[in-house]
């Protein structure tokens, strides 16, 4: 550990992450290095080649290496990686290995039992996901004995480690929103007429749905819930947008097309300028059938003084602190959704309120500074406590 003046806490940090796509806990990390290298902790990351956080990584010019990470535990790939981490952990003499994913947390945990590492390392897991753990013998090893903290992205997931023997309770740090990048401000008339809004009817209602192209999130359940919509908000039109298998979102243009709501429904793929396609709805929906520890759109239509509707899945609830932030509905019921959408948009003053709160929690409680924050003050803990 570095100290560089009086009482600056400077730990060497090495972040890891074997996500394949651009996903939630991928932007996560991103985020968490960057805020990190902003206040002159020095720190790498550790990835798959050719994937997201790889391709993120050189974008950004963030200090990486990158391992196999095979999905599958395997004994040679596995040993070959372990024995390529210790070397990066001596080269860059590591205090801190923090861990974002199962292969990556096992491999943290395991190279500390090399030999040949000068100091051993404090590991850190972030939980991003409502999955319980396991409570069998190799699990309770990984938690009691080969790591230091455990980090949860929200309560629910804190949730997911219940019965795990630990060393200490989970930290509870909810992730971070760019509120540079996703703002108000970059509602685009431009972006709404691309999206079907036309000039004799500015006004019309614009609902989204953003996420990546995958059963859990939901698209087939918006749907099937637009007919319903369109009899209340019969101006209104609806975009999808996200990354995800390209057959994945091919089907669901192809049940569009054998609608007969194809004129009021456009999806997109991949957008570089998002957050202006955002900031341009009038409506956010987040459809999720389960999972979200976290949730990465939602806050970004907090942050971008959009109206949420959402799922009642993970830790969306408490995002939306339980309804006063945002429309909470049952998952997997289009009937319900519909019905909080149009709700949504036909009482304008409940929702500015609820916009209002929300921007105000994206701003002052969801940003980057306290999330770099309560992280480092996480490190400090683990290892003052040695």
């Amino acid at each position: 550990m570095r100290i560089m003046g009086q009482n600056v806490f400077k730990p060497r940090i090495l972040m890891i992450n074997s996500a394949r796509k651009w996903i939630g806990e991928a932007a996560h990390t991103i985020i968490l290095v960057e805020g990190l290298r902003a206040r002159g902790i020095p720190v790498v990351l550790v990835c798959r080649k050719d994937f997201a956080l790889h391709q993120k990584a050189k974008e950004k010019n963030i200090p990486f290496y990158n391992l196999a990470m095979k999905g599958n535990f395997n004994g040679v790939n596995d040993l070959l990686d372990l024995t390529a981490l210790r070397r990066i952990i001596k080269e860059h003499q590591i205090d801190i290995i923090h861990a974002h994913r199962g292969k990556d947390h096992w491999y943290s945990a395991c190279v500390r039992l090399l030999p040949g590492l000068p100091a051993r390392p404090f590991v850190i897991r972030t939980r991003h996901v409502t999955v319980p753990v396991k409570n069998h013998i190799f699990n309770r090893w990984l938690y009691q004995k080969g790591t230091d903290s455990v980090i949860a992205v929200s309560q629910k997931a804190a949730e997911s480690l219940q019965g795990v023997p630990m060393k200490n309770n989970p930290a509870v740090i909810y992730a971070a929103v760019d509120t540079a990048r996703f703002t108000p401000e970059k509602r685009s008339d431009e972006m709404r007429r691309a999206c079907g809004i036309s000039n004799v009817a500015p006004d019309a209602p614009l609902i989204g749905l953003v996420a990546r192209f995958q059963r859990v999130k939901g698209q087939a359940v918006l749907l099937e819930a637009i007919p319903k919509i369109l009899q209340f908000l019969p101006d209104a039109r609806f975009v999808f947008a996200g990354q995800g298998k390209e057959g994945n979102r091919q089907t669901l243009i192809q049940k569009v097309q054998e609608s007969n709501i194809s004129n009021r429904v456009q999806i997109l793929g991949f957008l570089p300028d998002i957050e202006t396609l955002i900031a341009s709805l009038d409506a956010g929906v987040v459809a999720s059938l389960g999972s979200e520890g976290s949730s990465r759109i939602t806050m970004e239509y907090m942050a971008s003084g959009v109206p949420v509707i959402a799922t009642s899945v993970g830790g969306i609830p408490e995002l939306l602190e339980c309804g006063r932030l945002g429309r909470s509905v049952k998952p997997n019921n289009a009937e319900e959704l519909a019905r909080g959408i149009i709700e949504t948009l036909l009482a304008p003053h409940a929702s500015r309120e609820k916009v209002r709160l929300a921007l105000e929690k994206a701003r002052s409680s969801l940003n980057s500074d306290r999330f770099i924050s309560e992280t480092l003050r996480e490190y400090q803990k683990v290892m003052w406590k040695s």
